[in-house]
């Protein structure tokens, strides 16, 4: 199956003029952010961080946020995620090396606010 984010990798590396395979997670984390939200204006805010075996990532103001409506009902939205939370785990896979996980994922009520937690797995 092609990830839902597939697409928005290449833009992203495309954008940044790198290639995540040749960078190490603080570059990586350091330039999402930049593409994220300044460059291609995807979300409100963006942020991640690790916090011991996961990766932790808030987004504000999704473009994608409407998919998370109960009005649509896709089932595998949290397993998977958005173009948006899966771009970001291609991104993660793509830096280390590794198969990357959405292990949980909380959203706002509002669907203003996105959180997933992604988790490298040895391949």
């Amino acid at each position: 199956i092609t990830p839902p984010g597939f697409g928005l990798i290449s833009l992203f590396e495309k954008e940044l003029r790198v290639d995540f395979t040749r960078i190490d997670l603080d570059s990586l984390y350091n330039s999402l952010p930049t593409v994220i939200v300044n460059n291609l204006e995807l979300a409100g805010n963006f942020e991640i961080a690790a916090e011991k075996e996961l990766i932790h990532v808030k987004f504000t103001e999704s473009v994608y946020k409407d998919l998370y409506s109960m009005e649509h009902k896709l089932k595998g939205i949290h397993s998977i995620g958005c173009p948006l939370t899966s771009a970001v785990a291609c991104a993660l896979a793509k830096t280390t090396g590794k198969l990357v996980t959405i292990t949980k994922s909380n959203i706002s009520p509002d669907l203003k606010n996105i959180e997933v937690w992604y988790q490298t797995v040895e391949g």
